[in-house]
């Protein structure tokens, strides 16, 4: 991650630039050492400045109570827009949010720059599968409403851009930008390409992001004629030699100086 900030800051001075994840960022419930590690990588988000990240079913088995702690904590903005918490007075997390990039800022509020709606669904095994008391607890409605409900919100809020997470996989995903118009960005959470992949589909630049954890994608927007047309490029190899960030590195030291003192073996 010290050497990802790094290049995501030289993007930020460059241009606009917003960082999100599609989901599955914690480590399944299975994995020694999961929240440990979770614990840190909640922390790591909170110093890229995270816009906005997916709920997906490792998110689901790290716990809600925890969950919407550690989010809350390291200012992150969860997004579980068909996920219905039936604890709750609405969705796990949020059903959407606008993230204003570029522009400056005035004594009247921010001028100029990109209002981009996000928003995020899923399928319901990916949460019923999570553990047999999951149903009883969410109900996951489908996409396709959720999406259009959202999209409505969001172009209300006068929004240029509209992105959706889509923790469907690749084909869902695709099948899910050429159903539901208004998406101008629909980027894959369940990944099936080996690296950054992106293509049209009805009126959406479907994305695939790659392997978990392993790559960085960038998808890049430009305004042709008043329509915004998407690129993709896989940056994974450019981060890795990146000098690393001083605070992310000293977080990464500190997770392994803790490791080694409660003799938890780093994979």
């Amino acid at each position: 991650m010290a050497r990802w900030a790094s290049l995501i800051d030289i993007r930020r001075t460059e241009r606009p630039a917003i960082l999100v994840d599609t989901g599955d960022f914690c480590y399944p419930r299975a994995r020694r050492n999961g929240q440990f590690e979770d614990d840190y990588f909640f922390e790591g988000m909170r110093l890229m400045r995270y816009a906005a990240a997916g709920i997906g079913s490792n998110e689901i088995r790290y716990g809600r109570e925890r969950l919407l702690e550690r989010a809350a904590e390291a200012d992150l903005t969860l997004l579980g827009t068909n996920i219905i918490d039936k604890r709750g007075n609405g969705t796990l997390g949020r059903p959407w949010t606008i993230v204003q990039a570029g522009g400056r800022r005035t004594p009247f509020g921010r001028e100029g720059g990109i209002r981009i709606g996000i928003f995020s669904v899923t399928l319901q095994h990916f949460i019923y599968g999570v553990d047999p008391l999951a149903q009883k607890y969410y109900e996951v409605i489908d996409p396709r409403l959720a999406a259009l409900e959202a999209i409505s919100h969001l172009r209300e809020r006068n929004c240029d851009l509209i992105v959706a997470i889509s923790h469907q996989g690749w084909d869902k995903s695709v099948a899910f930008a050429e159903q539901v118009p208004g998406i101008d960005i629909v980027l894959n959470g369940q990944q099936s390409h080996p690296a950054a992949f992106g293509e049209m589909h009805g009126g959406a630049f479907v994305v695939d992001t790659g392997p978990h954890r392993t790559t960085l994608t960038e998808v890049t927007v430009v305004w042709r004629d008043g329509v915004p047309a998407a690129t993709v490029t896989e940056r994974g190899g450019e981060a890795l030699r990146m000098p690393e960030r001083p605070d992310l590195k000293e977080l990464q030291q500190r997770y392994e100086r803790e490791a080694k003192q409660q003799g938890i073996k780093i994979e």
